[in-house]
Protein backbone atom coordinates (compact mmCIF):
# COMPACT_ATOMS: atom_id res chain seq x y z
CA UNK A 1 0.00 0.00 0.00
CA UNK A 2 2.79 2.43 0.83
CA UNK A 3 4.50 1.76 -2.52
CA UNK A 4 1.33 2.75 -4.36
CA UNK A 5 0.97 5.85 -2.18
CA UNK A 6 4.59 6.80 -2.88
CA UNK A 7 4.03 6.40 -6.62
CA UNK A 8 0.89 8.55 -6.39
CA UNK A 9 2.69 11.25 -4.39
CA UNK A 10 5.50 11.29 -6.92
CA UNK A 11 3.09 11.72 -9.84
CA UNK A 12 1.14 14.39 -7.90
CA UNK A 13 4.33 16.41 -7.22
CA UNK A 14 5.28 16.13 -10.89
CA UNK A 15 1.86 17.45 -11.99
CA UNK A 16 2.04 20.34 -9.50
CA UNK A 17 5.54 21.24 -10.72
CA UNK A 18 4.35 21.24 -14.31
CA UNK A 19 1.35 23.45 -13.46
CA UNK A 20 3.60 25.95 -11.67
CA UNK A 21 5.89 26.08 -14.71
CA UNK A 22 2.99 26.60 -17.11
CA UNK A 23 1.38 29.25 -14.89
CA UNK A 24 4.37 31.54 -15.55
CA UNK A 25 3.79 31.44 -19.29
CA UNK A 26 3.87 28.86 -22.05
CA UNK A 27 4.15 28.40 -25.78
CA UNK A 28 1.80 26.08 -27.64
CA UNK A 29 3.26 24.06 -30.51
CA UNK A 30 1.93 21.29 -32.70
CA UNK A 31 4.30 18.33 -32.81
CA UNK A 32 5.00 16.24 -35.93
CA UNK A 33 2.49 13.61 -34.89
CA UNK A 34 -0.30 16.21 -34.50
CA UNK A 35 -0.29 16.42 -30.71
CA UNK A 36 -0.65 19.90 -29.24
CA UNK A 37 2.05 20.43 -26.62
CA UNK A 38 2.51 23.28 -24.16
CA UNK A 39 6.09 24.18 -23.30
CA UNK A 40 6.88 26.55 -20.45
CA UNK A 41 8.75 29.75 -21.30
CA UNK A 42 12.22 29.71 -19.79
CA UNK A 43 12.91 32.84 -17.76
CA UNK A 44 16.36 34.24 -17.09
CA UNK A 45 16.03 33.78 -13.33
CA UNK A 46 15.53 30.05 -13.85
CA UNK A 47 18.56 29.72 -16.09
CA UNK A 48 20.96 31.60 -13.80
CA UNK A 49 20.77 30.61 -10.16
CA UNK A 50 22.36 32.39 -7.23
CA UNK A 51 24.62 29.45 -6.46
CA UNK A 52 25.97 29.37 -10.01
CA UNK A 53 26.97 33.02 -9.63
CA UNK A 54 28.37 32.52 -6.14
CA UNK A 55 30.59 29.55 -7.02
CA UNK A 56 33.13 31.41 -9.25
CA UNK A 57 33.52 34.16 -6.66
CA UNK A 58 34.06 31.60 -3.91
CA UNK A 59 36.70 29.85 -5.99
CA UNK A 60 38.39 33.21 -6.66
CA UNK A 61 38.61 34.01 -2.94
CA UNK A 62 39.97 30.55 -2.09
CA UNK A 63 42.62 30.80 -4.81
CA UNK A 64 43.59 34.30 -3.71
CA UNK A 65 43.88 33.02 -0.14
CA UNK A 66 46.11 30.15 -1.30
CA UNK A 67 48.38 32.54 -3.19
CA UNK A 68 48.64 34.92 -0.22
CA UNK A 69 49.42 31.97 2.06
CA UNK A 70 52.13 30.56 -0.20
CA UNK A 71 53.79 33.85 -1.18
CA UNK A 72 53.29 35.67 2.12
CA UNK A 73 51.87 39.17 2.41
CA UNK A 74 55.08 40.94 1.31
CA UNK A 75 55.62 38.69 -1.70
CA UNK A 76 51.99 39.05 -2.73
CA UNK A 77 52.21 42.86 -2.38
CA UNK A 78 55.32 42.93 -4.59
CA UNK A 79 53.53 40.88 -7.26
CA UNK A 80 50.59 43.31 -7.11
CA UNK A 81 53.00 46.21 -7.65
CA UNK A 82 54.32 44.49 -10.78
CA UNK A 83 50.72 44.17 -12.03
CA UNK A 84 49.96 47.83 -11.21
CA UNK A 85 52.91 48.98 -13.32
CA UNK A 86 51.71 46.98 -16.36
CA UNK A 87 49.14 47.74 -19.03
CA UNK A 88 45.43 48.32 -18.63
CA UNK A 89 44.52 44.63 -18.31
CA UNK A 90 47.21 44.08 -15.68
CA UNK A 91 46.01 47.11 -13.73
CA UNK A 92 42.46 45.75 -13.72
CA UNK A 93 43.85 42.42 -12.54
CA UNK A 94 45.72 44.18 -9.73
CA UNK A 95 42.51 45.83 -8.56
CA UNK A 96 40.67 42.49 -8.60
CA UNK A 97 43.51 40.62 -6.90
CA UNK A 98 44.20 43.06 -4.06
CA UNK A 99 43.86 41.68 -0.55
CA UNK A 100 40.38 42.16 0.87
CA UNK A 101 38.88 41.04 4.22
CA UNK A 102 37.58 37.75 2.82
CA UNK A 103 40.95 36.92 1.28
CA UNK A 104 42.82 37.71 4.51
CA UNK A 105 40.49 35.46 6.53
CA UNK A 106 40.85 32.71 3.94
CA UNK A 107 44.67 33.10 4.01
CA UNK A 108 44.69 32.80 7.82
CA UNK A 109 42.54 29.66 7.69
CA UNK A 110 44.70 28.12 4.99
CA UNK A 111 47.83 29.08 6.99
CA UNK A 112 46.57 26.94 9.85
CA UNK A 113 45.79 24.05 7.49
CA UNK A 114 48.97 24.22 5.43
CA UNK A 115 51.20 25.03 8.37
Amino acid sequence: MTHQQDMFDQRYRKVLKRHRQLSRGYVTKIQKNGVIAHRPIRHMREMVSFSSLLLPFGILFVLKGCIVTVLGREGYASQLEVLRSGGFVEQVGAVLMQVDPITSVMARLLGFVIG
